[in-house]
């Protein structure tokens, strides 16, 4: 809705505008005031949302200008107001009210915010007096004026906007899904379960670099990345070498040369058994050629937890110096792929399980995100000034695997938002996942 001072800006308008009307003072207990409102209505609904200002014409559509209200009109509600412009709308729509007063008159005059955003055409169930027709629909046209649709033009502008209003409710339903049940929805001991898992997880990776030197690149000493899921109301795998078994199987895809989860089939880097769980360290020093762009180090559990630790592939390129940046599109890859790895898995643990996803970048501060591998140009570079990001969310899997654009979009704003409000936008997540999805190895 627009705000008060918006609306106070319409008393100086010397003329109507496709998206403002003035209308006279309309009696709404007789058809002859209700019909005239109900047309400008719907004709602003389907032009997608606007304003009428009642009382700033004299019955006989003289100049603009403030009328006081005639005494047998009694002040407008907001039902009144919406029950007469529902008498033909179909489908309703539900208007605002708001009472102003002229600054130069001091008369009070109602004005009636029309919302937009409309999935269908908005027409008219029933006529009255030629005023308005039965079946008709209208649209704001130039002059401004209130009219049907006639022109092939005018119903394809029309129809678009409905559209693309039912494709960003659809979207908006999505991530309301995704951003709605965030990782704080969950019951606290399930949260408490993942942060437990993390936390015992990340400890468990620094006693394996206790021995390793401080330059060791195991260690990741430029920064890192971490990723943590849970499968959620799962019956757990009977034992770990059911769940490797779950493991090799999600792994049969791959979308990158060197995916998440990596199972490397021999010592001193395949995955193991320790206690309760089964972890695997690429980065063991046992292991001839390392290096620190491939020293992942992850964890797994029967009962759907999964913890992994990664560098960032910036910092071993040439195109970069190690520490100083952020590819624009690498995230949407790397978390991208990950996301659908986990789907993949807890379709083996359940028909279609929830998923909790936790994230959380290391080693920001000072970075630039700027374009180092992709096509795509950064008008200049975004500059970091936190040294963690944190990211949550919850999705099903089902969510994951067929609407993966908008489970990333909001999960990685807040990494993006940290680079200076970088670029990220559904069609730019999208063409990102199409090109990995279509490059399987």
């Amino acid at each position: 809705m627009a705000t008060i001072e918006d609306l106070k800006k319409l008393f100086q308008l010397q003329n109507e505008t496709l998206a403002t009307e003035f209308k006279s003072w309309l009696d709404l207990n007789i058809p002859a005031g209700r019909a005239p409102l109900a047309k400008a209505a719907i004709a602003l609904a389907n032009h997608g949302g606007g304003t009428i200002v009642i009382g700033m014409r004299e019955a006989n559509n003289a100049p603009i200008g403030s009328y006081p209200r005639p005494d047998q009109i009694g002040r407008y509600t907001a039902d009144a107001v919406n029950a007469a412009i529902n008498k033909y709308a179909d489908p309703n729509i539900h208007c605002d009210l708001v009472h102003l007063t002229h600054p130069t008159s001091g008369n009070e005059h109602a004005i009636v915010v029309v919302p937009g955003g409309q999935i269908v055409p908005i027409m008219a169930a029933k006529g009255t007096d030629g005023e308005i027709l039965a079946q008709k629909v209208y649209i704001r046209k130039p002059g401004p004026k209130s009219e049907e649709p006639f022109t092939a033009e005018e119903w394809r502008t029309l129809l678009d906007r409905c559209v693309r209003a039912n494709r960003d409710s659809l979207l908006e339903a999505i991530r309301g899904i995704v951003q709605g049940r965030s990782l704080d929805s969950l019951a606290q001991a399930q949260i408490d379960e993942l942060l437990k898992f993390t936390d015992a997880s990340r400890d468990s990776w620094n006693t394996r670099l206790e021995p390793l030197p401080k330059d060791d690149p195991a260690r990741f000493p430029f920064g890192h990345y971490e990723q943590s899921f849970q499968i959620l109301g799962v019956r757990p795998a009977s034992d770990l070498r059911s769940l490797l078994g779950n493991l090799r199987k999600a792994a049969e895809i791959r979308l990158t040369g060197w995916g998440p989860f990596v199972l490397l089939e021999r010592k001193p880097i395949g995955p193991v058994p320790v206690g309760d769980v089964i972890e695997a360290w690429v980065g063991d020093p046992r292991e001839r050629g390392r290096d620190g762009r491939h020293c992942d180090y992850w964890r797994a559990r029967p009962d759907g937890l999964l913890y992994e630790i990664r560098s960032y592939d910036e910092d071993f390129t040439e195109k970069a110096e190690p520490g100083s940046s952020i590819d624009l599109t690498i995230p949407i890859w790397r978390i991208g792929e990950t996301l659908l790895y986990v789907a993949r898995l807890a379709r083996l643990f359940g028909e279609d399980p929830e998923i909790a996803v936790r994230i959380q970048y290391d080693g920001l501060k000072g970075r630039r995100m700027a374009a180092l591998f992709d096509w795509r140009y950064l008008s200049y570079d975004r500059e970091c000034f936190v040294d963690t990001v944190k990211m949550q969310g919850q999705a099903r899997a089902s969510t994951i695997e067929d609407n993966l654009a908008e489970v990333l979009l909001p999960l990685l704003k807040p990494l993006y938002d940290a680079f200076d409000f970088a670029p990220l936008s559904e069609s730019m997540v999208s063409e990102e996942i199409a090109k990995f999805r279509n490059n399987r190895y």
